[in-house]
C-alpha cells in the first residue's frame, strides 16, 4: 500500500457524510506505519471500541468504509474473518455493520459481515500475528497469494457498499 496522507484518508470515506469523516480519530501510529507492508488500513477508534474503520486502494482510487461493530453474544466457538479467512475464537471476530445509501434520496440500509475485532487482517494474512487458542486451516497458497486474496475480499466489500448491492460480485 502506498503512503497517504490524513486528508486523503478523510476524503475516501463512501458511507458517511464529510462531517462524519471530519471527526474520525485517525491514530497517529496509523500514520507512521509502515505503509508498504500493510494490505489495507484498519483501525478501532480507541475512544469509541465498537467503531472501527479500513481503508483501501481500488482502481478508482483511495475508498474508506466506517464499520460499526455488534456487541457480543457470547463467546461462541471459532469464527472465521471474510476478509483475511483467518480462524480466531469466538470474541476474536465480529459481526459489523456497515452503512450504504442507494442514492442520495433513499435513507440509508446497511449489511453485515464477520471481521476480526481488531482490524489486523494484513497482520494475520502476513502471519506477522497469530491468534490465540485456534489452530488454521492448512493452506496451499503463498503470503503473495493470501495477500492478493485479502485485497479482492477487501475490495469486493467496498464494491458492494458503494452499488448498494448485497449480493458478492463474481
Amino acid at each position: 500500500m502506498n503512503t497517504h496522507t490524513e486528508s486523503e484518508i478523510r476524503k475516501s470515506f463512501v458511507n458517511c457524510s464529510k462531517g462524519a469523516a471530519q471527526r474520525i480519530a485517525i491514530p497517529r501510529t496509523l500514520l507512521d506505519a509502515d505503509w508498504e507492508s500493510l494490505i489495507f488500513l484498519g483501525w478501532v477508534d480507541p475512544k469509541s471500541p465498537q467503531s472501527g474503520y479500513l481503508v483501501v486502494e481500488t482502481e478508482a482510487g483511495l475508498r474508506g468504509l466506517a464499520l460499526q461493530k455488534n456487541p457480543p453474544k457470547g463467546r461462541g466457538s471459532a469464527q472465521m474473518c471474510q476478509l483475511c479467512m483467518t480462524l480466531h475464537p469466538g470474541s476474536g471476530v465480529s459481526l459489523v455493520s456497515i452503512q450504504r445509501s442507494k442514492s442520495a434520496k433513499d435513507r440509508y440500509n446497511s449489511m453485515a459481515t464477520y471481521i476480526c475485532s481488531d482490524l489486523r487482517c494484513s497482520d494475520y494474512t502476513l502471519g506477522k500475528k497469530r491468534p490465540d487458542g485456534v489452530r488454521q486451516m492448512e493452506e496451499t497458497l503463498s503470503v503473495e497469494q493470501r495477500a492478493e486474496r485479502t485485497l479482492d475480499n477487501v475490495r469486493s466489500l467496498v464494491e458492494r457498499i458503494e452499488s448498494g448491492s448485497g449480493a458478492r460480485p463474481r
